[in-house]
């Protein structure tokens, strides 16, 4: 729930950017940008996390606890990403 709040909060920062620049246009390049810095960089984590080597396991709840922090963190940066996701598409449909 921190990682929404925190999107939340670098959401509100870049509505206050565009709200002092005086140009509404800036939601989506800046929103969509850290948008889509946070998905990729949840696909790269989850992507190469799970290219570790295998014998490095001794038991599989040892794998199970690995697997869980790796989707641990790609939810964290999802959550992350949703709220500027959804001013990007605001500053993209409604604004424009």
């Amino acid at each position: 729930m921190k990682h929404f709040l925190l999107g939340l909060l670098v959401s509100g920062l870049i509505a206050l950017i565009a709200f002092l620049a005086d140009d509404w246009s800036l939601l989506f390049p800046i929103a969509g940008a850290v948008a889509v810095i946070a998905l990729v960089w949840a696909v790269i984590s989850s992507v190469t996390a799970g290219k570790q080597v295998k014998s490095s396991f001794n038991t599989s709840s040892e794998r199970r606890r690995a697997q869980q922090a790796r989707n641990a963190k790609v939810k964290n940066l999802v959550l992350f990403a949703l709220p500027n996701l959804v001013l990007a598409l605001v500053g993209l449909f409604i604004l424009s």
